[in-house]
């Protein structure tokens, strides 16, 4: 036999034999989902270009390793991240398609197999396949992203995940899961563009890499603005669920690094929309000439969706919060009531739990609540007796009652004030320290700071491990803000994490709440459980505005732009003509505002 003949055989025999890591899927059942409406308006007009801000220039351009979590994070994460292989639909709830097409979970509650959408692309126009999800875990597993979190993660939940065909992926979960659907998905990493090697965060820091998502970052001023622009022809456009979404052609993301003058550059034009943070502003800047002639118009919608953590955070690593009672004492002096009113038009509910908006928070829990009297009980108990010449508490080997409160937002300047202003009367000084947003978000992952005001948002389901898994103690640059976790909260966790019967479930994660509350760590402040904000009239919104499940303004990208509604209200304004004034305020198209009104009074009763 000549080597040609030899040759030929080779290759049939290859095309007869199924490479070795081939599986035979012919007893799969899949499952998909196309029954559920689109998330967006499929009537929504493509193009024009939209105006908006941040209140810090990006840290990276990367979505692992350090920094990767700040300010800019939505932008990056809306064209990567969020695409992942199965979605939830933010207003139903169910399962849905995403970049895989079909699913199938497998008995074993841990082993699911996924049909690729063959269309797919990288913005660049390479085929994008199941190799790239293998690439993203393997990404995780590198050391070389300087990134425990995803670390963890990757050893934490995945086995294996294997590039079955170019368009089959198989991911096996490390443990049986009540919700596999949602704890071993991925999103893809462009294996042609990205390698993972010494030097990984340096190399990616500013490199804008392929994506698989509408938008691509093009143009970017340093501390100025950065500019997104929609991928030409993008291969999403004609997904179901994703019909009347990223709509615009353009996304400008200015700098503005204090979030109240957004509405200073509001008015002037230079934004499509601004979300309103502050109940002063909401309540005495809301009438300026645009809203009376209904050429902006202003908008408070309640959105369901759990609020995460926000509030001040003590840092256990520093030895005045190594005290318990010091903390409790903390606890006692916030007189939040006193805040809401005087500061916010009573426009807020105080969050109680760490889980705050999902079953998991727990209902039995009572707000510490202002108490001076229990609040020196607390402080005699960790040493603080007597006061200074300076009238603040000191103990007797001369370490005073004082801590420095780091915070990155001016707007809160004034509610900072009155809260230091009580903790003063009752002898703990507080020194204020006001940082530019990014490098508080920054301080916080380093715990680099005594006490800091800061928020973690959450998923639909809470993520205690990130926050209080005591893994993340021994390392920083994570979410575990106040280092703090046990063997025995570790274990709890455990069971919300991989125990499929959801009575534990609740049981352990009520429970952890709890102690959560009694360590006193955490001190909760406000929750909002709406977006307010205010628009031109030239930007359209589905008659339900924004989904139910939604965080961000810009999370599900809904909105559009009309350029008929443009021009007319560039004509009206020159010629200083009304619209006329939009009187209708709340959007409560989910029922969202006497729930949580009654929720909350039931806690306050101890009912």
């Amino acid at each position: 036999m000549n080597l040609r003949i030899l040759l030929n055989c080779l290759l049939v025999l290859m095309a007869i034999v199924p490479p070795a890591s081939a599986e035979d899927l012919s007893g799969i059942e899949w499952q998909t989902n196309m029954d559920d409406p689109p998330i967006g308006d499929p009537a929504a007009l493509k193009g024009g270009t939209l105006y908006t801000f941040t209140t810090a220039y990006p840290l990276t351009m990367r979505i692992v390793g350090p920094n990767a979590n700040d300010g800019f994070a939505r932008w990056r994460r809306g064209s990567t991240m969020d695409f992942t292989l199965v979605a939830r639909h933010p207003t139903t709830d169910n399962y849905i398609p995403s970049m895989a097409t079909h699913w199938s979970v497998q008995e074993d509650q841990r082993t699911i197999y996924f049909k690729l959408r063959p269309e797919a692309r990288w913005s660049d126009g390479e085929t994008l396949t199941a190799e790239d999800y293998v690439h993203t875990w393997n990404m995780m597993r590198s050391e070389h992203i300087v990134d425990p979190f995803f670390n963890s993660y990757a050893a934490d939940y995945f086995e294996e995940v294997v590039a079955i065909e170019p368009h089959v992926l198989k991911i096996v979960g490390k443990f049986e899961s009540w919700r596999p659907l949602d704890n071993f998905d991925l999103w893809a990493t462009p294996k042609h563009a990205v390698t993972l090697e010494e030097g990984f965060p340096e190399r990616y820091n500013t490199t804008i890499v392929p994506v698989q998502g509408p938008y691509l970052v093009t143009e970017q001023e340093a501390g100025q603005y950065v500019v997104l622009e929609r991928v030409p022809d993008w291969w999403g456009n004609v997904v179901h669920y994703w019909q009347g979404m990223y709509n615009v052609d353009r996304i400008h993301v200015r700098v503005i690094e204090d979030q109240n003058r957004g509405l200073d550059f509001f008015k002037k034009g230079e934004l499509s929309f601004y979300r309103v943070n502050t109940a002063k502003i909401w309540a005495e800047d809301m009438r300026f000439e645009a809203v009376r002639n209904g050429w902006a118009h202003r908008k408070r919608m309640f959105v369901d969706y759990p609020s995460g953590m926000y509030g001040f955070f003590m840092n256990l690593e520093r030895p005045l919060f190594q005290n318990k009672d010091f903390r409790k004492a903390v606890q006692y002096l916030v007189n939040f009531d006193e805040v809401n009113e005087k500061l916010m038009y009573n426009a807020y509910y105080r969050q109680i739990s760490a889980f705050t908006g999902s079953e998991y928070a727990n209902p039995d829990l009572v707000p510490y609540g202002f108490d001076p009297r229990k609040a020196r009980e607390h402080l005699r108990a960790a040493g603080f007796a007597k006061r200074g010449e300076d009238g603040i508490l000191v103990r007797e080997d001369g370490i005073r009652a004082a801590f420095v409160l780091s915070y990155g937002s001016k707007g809160l300047e004034r509610h900072m004030t009155v809260v230091k202003q009580t903790f003063e009367r009752f002898g703990v000084e507080m020194e204020l320290r006001l940082l530019e947003p990014g490098t508080n978000f920054r301080n916080g992952l380093e715990r680099e700071y005594e006490v800091t005001l800061t928020n973690r948002t959450t998923g639909r389901f809470p993520g205690p491990h990130q926050y209080f898994g005591s893994i993340y103690k021994e390392t920083t640059n994570n979410n575990n803000l106040s280092s703090f976790g046990t063997a025995y909260t570790d274990s709890l966790i455990d069971v919300y994490r991989f125990d499929n019967d959801r009575t534990r479930r609740l049981q352990a994660m009520h429970e952890l709440d709890s102690i959560v509350q009694d360590e006193a760590f955490y001190v909760p402040f406000w929750q909002a459980p709406f977006i307010r904000f205010v628009y031109w009239d030239y930007v359209r919104w589905p008659e339900w505005f924004l989904p139910k499940r939604t965080q961000q303004i810009t999370e599900w990208q809904v909105f559009w732009i009309d350029p008929e509604r443009q021009a007319r209200l560039e004509e009206a304004m020159e010629e200083g003509r009304s619209l006329g004034e939009d009187t209708v305020v709340d959007a409560d198209p989910y029922q969202v505002k006497d729930r949580i009104e009654a929720a909350l009074r039931a806690a306050s009763s101890g009912e």
